[in-house]
């Protein structure tokens, strides 16, 4: 949220006195659904909500025919501080991204190793067309034209973090057809970690729960029983 008030804001600040029609339009140009996880559907009413806190204020309402009436905002001197400790804040703190990868990266040993290295191996393949794409944007006349240059590093920013994953999964798979142990080392010493050793053998959840071998087989049994 404080990334979608921060936007808002900044565009405000840049724009007014500026429609939120106009605020709603300039952040989709940006892209900033994809890499500031600014919802289109949360511009309206995060303008809203800011007016009532007093970060901005209703400037004019104008009317065009039978067309929604267009509120034009500015930015008051409360949104200004607000604006300046986000940017700040935004700049100087170092923030964790919550990746959906990272959360399904924790369950690596549920996968077969085979599988979860061609998952690796396809993630790259990804980044690369992504890292290829962007390139091709900065070498455009488009980018070169019409964009600030601190937009080209930004992008720039995003390759190198891209490249970095690449090898990362590379690597990572490697060692998955390699066969490293995904158990810590003495790990019998470990209350809770002797159950996964059939994780590291079988490459499957523990006897018994779904998914497992063994929870498969009771399953295929009653199956024939029926």
């Amino acid at each position: 949220m404080s990334s979608t008030r921060m936007m808002i804001l900044g565009l405000v600040r840049w724009m007014q006195p500026v429609h939120g029609y106009d605020v709603r339009r300039e952040l989709l140009s940006w892209g900033a659904d994809k890499w500031a996880n600014v919802q289109p559907g949360s511009i309206y009413h995060a303008l809203r909500k800011m007016t009532e806190e007093g970060l901005l204020r209703e400037v004019a309402t104008e009317q065009v025919g039978a067309r929604p009436a267009r509120v034009t905002y500015e930015v008051t001197a409360k949104g200004e501080e607000e604006f300046q400790n986000l940017l700040r804040a935004q700049w100087w703190d170092l923030a964790q991204v919550v990746d959906p990868f990272s959360v399904a990266f924790s369950f690596l040993p549920a996968l077969p190793r085979e599988e979860a290295s061609a998952a690796l191996h396809n993630r790259a393949r990804l980044l690369r067309a992504e890292m290829a794409s962007l390139q091709a944007a900065m070498d455009s006349g488009w980018m070169r034209q019409g964009k600030p240059i601190h937009v080209t590093w930004m992008w720039q920013l995003a390759i190198a973090r891209a490249k970095g994953e690449v090898d990362w999964c590379e690597r990572v798979a490697d060692l998955i057809d390699a066969g490293v142990s995904y158990l810590p080392e003495n790990y019998t010493e470990f209350a809770g970690w002797e159950r996964f050793a059939e994780l590291d053998a079988e490459n499957t959840w523990p006897a018994g729960l779904p998914g497992s071998a063994a929870a498969d087989d009771g399953g295929a049994e009653s199956d024939n029983k029926q």
